[in-house]
């Protein structure tokens, strides 16, 4: 760790089944600045009472002290037996904001407010769970460089009800999500066509002819479906296409040249970008790792995951 006085924070960690599971011992709790502001009112209430020996001051000052010392229990239980899981995260691009899903709910069934969570140096949410519900709720992280993103710790904390005072915890989970590397549009020569004959003639996977409809397979590419039929309530179609040649591209990271690594992954990240929104058959040849020739939506992530992780360790 950076700063060693993180070595003596309580964490809430997750347990075996993924939950992370707020304990009383986990929680810190501070006034705030208005709770500042009304400790000084109850001392300056307080002084001003003994002086002048008034009754009605008196009750003032210990209903008010009363007040405090309440909302000190409700703000410190609005966090206690709060549990957070962690779901998934999609992919995205470097530069981009990555959204953490997680669920979020109290083992007890009880109902908390208001409770506000964030990464370190990101942006916050707030978010009620009310009794006896599961909350689905997504933390945003920037992402800075590819490979694999772990955002690290989440600060819970809460001001409910009144305030005065913030309760705040530490929550680890073990959250991750991968970064593609930036898209960089160029033109790379040794990325032209070389012509395959389709697997079935003018009735296999082509782009010259439409052939017909099928019904939609996982992975399919989205230039193909055929909204009109799913407007029409006649189910989700894919049209077919035909013909005794395909668009076949070889993506090779050594071809090109007069770039350092991270520039030709970015490359070629923007290559199947392109590719990948024109439908086109397109392979990935890496160092030690080569993606065959496909399609559709499927194989995009496949080949943008390999330029993500290349290099790392996972």
């Amino acid at each position: 760790m950076d700063n060693p006085l993180l070595q003596f924070q309580r964490v809430v960690r997750p347990e075996v089944d993924g939950h992370s599971c707020v304990t009383g011992r986990k929680i810190y709790i501070l006034p705030t600045r208005y709770g500042m502001v009304f400790g000084v009112l109850l001392i300056t209430l307080l002084i001003a009472s003994i002086n002048y020996a008034n009754n009605p001051a008196f009750i003032l000052t210990f209903l008010l002290t009363g007040l405090f010392i309440q909302a000190i229990f409700h703000t410190w239980r609005n966090l206690l037996d709060l549990c957070l899981e962690w779901r998934h995260a999609d992919p995205v691009f470097a530069g981009e904001t990555a959204f953490f899903q997680y669920q979020l709910r109290d083992k007890k069934g009880r109902a908390h407010y208001a409770i506000q969570l964030s990464f370190a140096a990101n942006d916050s949410i707030i978010s009620d769970c009310p009794a006896n519900e599961k909350v689905q709720i997504q933390l945003p992280c920037a992402s800075t460089r590819r490979g694999v993103l772990r955002p690290g710790r989440i600060t819970m904390e809460s001001r409910f009800p009144l305030g005065l005072l913030r309760a705040w915890c530490y929550v680890e989970t073990d959250a991750r999500a991968v970064i593609y590397p930036r898209p960089l549009h160029e033109n790379q020569d040794s990325a032209s066509p070389s012509w395959g004959t389709a697997v079935e003639g003018d009735r296999g996977v082509g782009t010259d002819d439409f052939v017909g409809h099928r019904n939609y397979r996982p992975g399919d590419p989205l230039g193909h479906i055929y909204w009109k039929a799913m407007a029409g309530e006649k189910g989700l179609l894919v049209k077919q296409f035909g013909g005794d040649r395909v668009n076949q591209f070889w993506l090779d990271f050594d071809a090109i040249e007069n770039a350092d690594t991270e520039k030709r992954l970015c490359i070629l990240t923007g290559a199947v970008q392109s590719l990948a929104q024109d439908s086109s058959y397109y392979g990935l040849r890496l160092p030690e790792q080569e993606i065959p020739i496909n399609s559709g939506e499927t194989h995009r992530h496949r080949c943008l995951q390999a330029l993500a992780l290349y290099g790392l360790e996972t």
